[in-house]
């Protein structure tokens, strides 16, 4: 009775999404989501997620990369828009996806913004999880500070740059950096082997 209550619920699993997810992580979200109600319930408010983490046994981080996860959401690229906003369209075409993908002729403005938003994504990453003073040192050595004087120009900065403009030892500062470095991999886990890889 075990093992086919167990096929079934696998099966389940298998055919509730589009995109299949770990059997593992289905389970952990149903324990986060009857934890958080039972938590609700008892102390008259939503539990953080720290709150929530420490009652499932999970981190604060895995309670946010599950929910994450199983809140995406699939859309078809047939599927209509209807763009209430166009102009000239008193008979209100529904154009799809692939019609609105298909307009783009500049490739260049999108991999400008891509570049942009995912900068945006790394700095608010480092804000989140260093001290400011590590985000500063790591902007200023990679390069990501806009608002430097034309002298110090775009780009990257040696480690003795970077300490004549934060004022502390150049051995000090490569500590630092290294020491943020080793916490942003921790955190990333095996994200940060395929980076390596890859780049």
């Amino acid at each position: 009775m075990y093992w086919i209550r167990s096929s079934v619920k696998r099966s389940q699993i298998l055919q509730s999404r589009v995109v299949t997810v770990p059997q593992r992580l289905y389970e952990n979200h149903k324990r986060i989501l009857r934890t958080e109600k039972e938590m609700r319930e008892m102390l008259g408010r939503r539990p953080t997620r720290k709150e929530l983490g420490d009652a499932v046994g999970m981190s604060e981080l895995q309670v946010e990369r599950c929910i994450a996860a199983m809140n995406q959401r699939c859309f078809s690229l047939d599927q209509g828009i209807q763009n209430t906003r166009k102009p000239m369209s008193a008979d209100r075409d529904q154009d799809s996806l692939i019609d609105i993908l298909d307009y783009r002729t500049n490739d260049g403005d999108h991999i400008k913004q891509k570049h942009t938003f995912l900068r945006e994504d790394l700095i608010e990453t480092l804000n989140r999880n260093l001290s400011p003073e590590e985000v500063e040192l790591l902007l200023l050595r990679y390069g990501l500070r806009d608002d430097l004087p034309p002298e110090y120009g775009p780009g990257t900065m040696t480690i003795a740059t970077v300490s004549q403009i934060v004022g502390l030892k150049p051995d000090k500062v490569r500590r630092m950096i290294n020491k943020s470095l080793k916490q942003l991999q921790i955190i990333m886990g095996n994200e940060w082997s395929d980076y390596d890889r890859i780049f």
